[in-house]
């Protein structure tokens, strides 16, 4: 739903060595239709997901999620597929595997203090800046986008323009 949000991560892991595979088969997580009851369709996502991801999964750390409702999302995939014989050994790895983007960070908090001129650091919350109004979930950010003439933008956004 907005492209500049997964650019802004890719630059930010790039700066601190993380490379970044896109599986570009991926879509929707499958939350909007899961949580409208359209449980079939949800469930279809996650398989579509699932086979996306798996040519990489043997190579892959982690699967790095920017919006924080898909992530969580994608944490459930291993129990929502319990009772699928095809997928649920695939979803339950998945869910091992998924991790926030908030959840990477932390464990660059010094070169991300370098990276932004050794501004003092404690949260992820602590890099950014008043002058926005910043979420992690993209929902959050159009609906507080409609109330507000302050800019709202994905907090990795703000990370990126702070490490350039």
């Amino acid at each position: 739903m907005s492209p500049g949000i997964n650019a802004a991560t890719t630059r930010v892991l790039d700066r601190l060595g993380v490379s970044l595979v896109a599986a570009p088969q991926a879509g929707c997580c499958s939350a909007i239709p899961y949580h409208l009851s359209d449980v079939p369709a949800g469930l279809d996502m996650m398989r579509r997901n699932i086979d996306a991801w798996w040519p990489m999964i043997e190579s892959a750390e982690a699967i790095v999620m920017t919006a924080s409702g898909c992530g969580a999302m994608v944490k459930e995939y291993g129990h929502r597929l319990a009772g699928d014989p095809a997928y649920a050994a695939k979803a339950a790895r998945i869910t091992v595997m998924t991790n926030d983007l908030s959840e990477v960070l932390p464990a660059f908090s010094e070169q991300l203090v370098a990276l932004t001129g050794g501004k003092p650091r404690g949260k992820v919350e602590a890099l950014l800046g008043a002058e926005v109004i910043a979420s992690a979930n993209i929902s959050c950010l159009t609906h507080l986008q409609s109330g507000t003439n302050k800019p709202v933008r994905h907090w990795i956004e703000l990370v990126d323009e702070m490490t350039t």
